[in-house]
């Protein structure tokens, strides 16, 4: 058996087949979209959810688990044995997700050591750090150690990704009319950055889609010039064009950086920055398990 269990939410994207081949936990969001409420990755899948974002006028509610979902996870774990619990979740300025297994953690769940924390992150940032406290765990490792891993990469990871639109930000409250109109008409594209602590900020501003990839992996080959070789996944919403420029720009630049696969963001993530999105985590390579190279580890959608 392992030394500790490893928990998560939804909004960390991790499909369920690579979920079941590392033990990991998951604990869904919840969706409300055409008065139907879905669990996100359970009731509904990205290529479809994305099918519906389309049909939409309003932005569909996301709200985060009810604390049932966690009582049942955290006790389902206790039962098979385990004293000691990792839970990793979407940054709380993104959610209040975090505060439930945070309050169980500290009140209810006392007989078990439950560590919660704050990936600062969410999609394939939260997961990346999931994942690799799950290698650690699979390899026999202690949670201290998958601890001190999951700080050390959420100390040196980056987000950064381009929106097709801010349509849907505009929407949720994280842009405005004014500026959604503004680079609808001069085809502006911004690049956002998950800052510190999770929130969003705005990178830089580019005149057209390629030029925005562009300053994107320049970012990446500097931060490897800052850290050393990285790992790094790209990430999108069904966005082939967007793809395919990345990876021409990535070849043309030559940062000292393996990619670790095509990482597609899910419905929760999905619902705020819309179809059409590309972007590009990264963190250093001496913090990725080599156990994660052969598993399918983000959902997939067509490209």
């Amino acid at each position: 058996m392992r030394k500790f269990a490893v928990v998560t939410d939804s909004a960390s994207d991790i499909n369920q087949e690579a979920a079941r081949r590392l033990g990991i936990r998951i604990v869904p969001l919840h969706i409300v979209a055409g008065g139907r409420d879905y669990r996100d990755g359970m009731d509904i899948q990205i290529d479809e959810y994305l099918d519906l974002l389309e049909q939409q006028q309003e932005l569909p509610q996301t709200s985060q688990p009810a604390p049932a979902d966690f009582v049942e996870v955290y006790r389902a774990l206790i039962e098979e044995g385990y004293t000691e619990i990792l839970s990793i979740h979407i940054a709380r300025e993104l959610s209040s997700t975090i505060e439930t297994p945070r309050y169980l953690a500290q009140e209810v769940f006392k007989d078990v050591r439950i560590e919660v924390i704050d990936s600062y992150a969410a999609t394939v940032g939260e997961g990346a750090m999931v994942l690799e406290a799950a290698a650690i765990a699979e390899a026999g490792g202690t949670m201290d150690e998958a601890i001190e891993r999951v700080l050390a990469i959420r100390d040196t990871a980056k987000i950064h990704f381009i929106p097709d639109n801010l349509g849907n930000l505009v929407k949720g409250g994280r842009a405005t009319r004014a500026q959604h109109l503004a680079t609808s008409i001069l085809n502006v594209k911004v690049v956002i950055e998950v800052g510190e602590k999770g929130c969003i900020e705005v990178a830089h501003k580019a005149k057209g889609l390629r030029n925005a990839i562009a300053f994107m992996v320049r970012r990446l080959a500097s931060r490897s010039q800052e850290l050393g070789a990285l790992t790094y996944y790209k990430l999108h919403t069904r966005s082939a064009k967007a793809i395919r420029m990345l990876e021409k720009s990535l070849e043309s630049e030559g940062p000292d950086a393996t990619c670790g696969g095509i990482a597609t963001i899910g419905p929760c993530i999905a619902t705020h920055v819309g179809e059409g999105a590309v972007g590009l985590l990264s963190y250093p390579a001496s913090l990725h398990s080599p156990l994660l190279d052969d598993v399918d580890m983000f959902l997939e959608a067509a490209i």
